[in-house]
């Protein structure tokens, strides 16, 4: 079902489908974790049964988002501005379980920071929600860091 992205089978459980599709998404947080990825899973498709065929394609999205130490400075001094509003310590997402993040797309360019926004959870569910009193602080934080970044 492609607009609640939910499947179901049934059958029995000694026959082998005529067909079958499967869709999914990769994160990965470098190139070569994501071609390591494909190639486990290429290795995977071409061990298919015999009389049975099997394929798989990729298509790219987001880039990988490596985490650097302009990065982890940019962190810092996120921290540090979060610090002196009182706003409590800033620390980072674990990078293998974060997702993708339009940063991605200059991120082997430029120092880069991701989550800015607004706080909530449920997140790319049906019961993600936004936690609205995070709004004012979380964009005072962004604004004063914009700010010191400008006048470094």
């Amino acid at each position: 079902d492609t607009s609640t992205g939910k499947g179901e089978v049934f059958g029995k459980s000694n026959v082998v489908s005529q067909t079958a599709m499967v869709k999914g998404g990769l994160r990965f947080i470098s190139e070569e974790q994501k071609e390591e990825a494909r190639n486990q899973m290429r290795e995977i498709v071409a061990n298919n049964l015999p009389q049975t065929s099997a394929t798989i394609s990729f298509t790219d999205s987001y880039p990988a988002m490596v985490p650097t130490e302009g990065n982890n400075r940019l962190l810092a001094e996120l921290n540090q501005v979060s610090l002196d509003l009182d706003q409590g310590e800033v620390i980072g997402y674990d990078p293998g379980k974060r997702g993708a993040a339009d940063t991605s797309f200059v991120a082997e360019y430029v120092d880069c920071l991701d989550g800015l926004g607004t706080m909530g959870s449920g997140a790319h569910t049906p019961e993600e929600t936004v936690n609205l009193n995070t709004i004012e602080d979380l964009t005072k934080r962004t604004a004063v860091l914009i700010y010191r970044l400008i006048n470094q």
